[in-house]
């Protein structure tokens, strides 16, 4: 019957890494077949090796684990324990330092191969785990910069508007400007330019805007001016493109989205600017 011995994991380990001398490897083995709790060791190394051998495709998630530690921990175990064997000397002998090279422990040689082996594919993995961690980070500073970007334009179309409001605004209150009174708000002009300010008008469907219309001085018929849409609480407040020197009367109505030629409804109003 084999006894299992807990010294031998140190070795399997090295085993495991297909670092240990051919003829421990078969005495080892011979053993590993005989003993369940080893091989069962020998079984987790293995995969443990395994991993490390494919650590450049997996992910950082995906690669580890308490087996490749215990992987990790059972070579440098094998290796300390070499060191301190080949150290130990009897008292008051002198050692050729050259002899003692060539007659350090085949186990010693084996084991500092494994433990490179196993530590060269750790810094693999701590590399491929930096690179993975770097994209990630540049991306979402690619994203954080790109929300940034936005924001800002957003922000100073705001300020753009609402600097235009308040010009707007002063223009209507504007001493010397001319008001005209319409159906649920005024006409205002002011300045060479007309304004429009309503309130209260309703939400159109969908596939109808509001039209504004002017008649220029000595014309017949209107002409086709800005479309608008007013806001939630329906205000608007509209310059018109025209010239107020230009422009006898404006309208209102409302027209397919797009705007038309020529009015399709009934005008909302239509006011003189005398």
């Amino acid at each position: 019957m084999t006894v299992h011995d807990d010294t031998r994991f140190d070795s399997i380990a090295v085993l495991a890494l297909g670092a240990l001398p051919p003829a421990e490897s078969r005495e080892l083995l011979q053993h590993i077949a005989e003993c369940e709790r080893c091989r069962k060791e020998y079984d987790e190394m293995r995969g443990a090796v395994d991993a490390l051998a494919l650590s450049a495709e997996l992910t950082p998630s995906e690669f580890g684990g308490a087996q490749c530690e215990r992987l990790r921990g059972r070579v440098m175990d094998a290796v300390r324990a070499s060191v301190a064997t080949s150290a130990v000397q009897p008292a008051g002998n002198v050692v050729d330092l050259a002899a003692k090279r060539r007659a350090a422990p085949a186990w010693f040689n084996y084991a500092a191969a494994a433990a490179i082996v196993l530590f060269a594919s750790f810094a693999g993995w701590e590399a491929l785990t930096l690179r993975s961690e770097n994209g990630a980070n540049q991306r979402q500073i690619a994203l954080l910069q790109a929300q940034l970007e936005a924001q800002t334009r957003e922000a100073n179309g705001a300020r753009a508007q609402l600097e235009l409001e308040s010009s707007r605004l002063a223009d209507m209150i504007a001493p010397g400007a001319a008001r005209y009174a319409v159906q649920n708000g005024v006409v205002v002009r002011s300045g060479g330019r007309i304004l429009i300010a309503l309130r209260h008008l309703p939400a159109l469907p969908k596939g109808r805007t509001y039209q504004a219309w002017t008649l220029r001085r000595g014309a017949k018929t209107v002409t086709p001016s800005i479309t608008f849409t007013p806001d939630a609480g329906g205000l608007a407040l509209v310059e018109l493109p025209e010239r107020a020197g230009d422009v006898a009367a404006v309208a209102v109505s409302v027209e397919p989205e797009g705007g038309s030629k020529q009015p399709t409804s009934k005008p909302n109003f239509v006011r003189s600017l005398g």
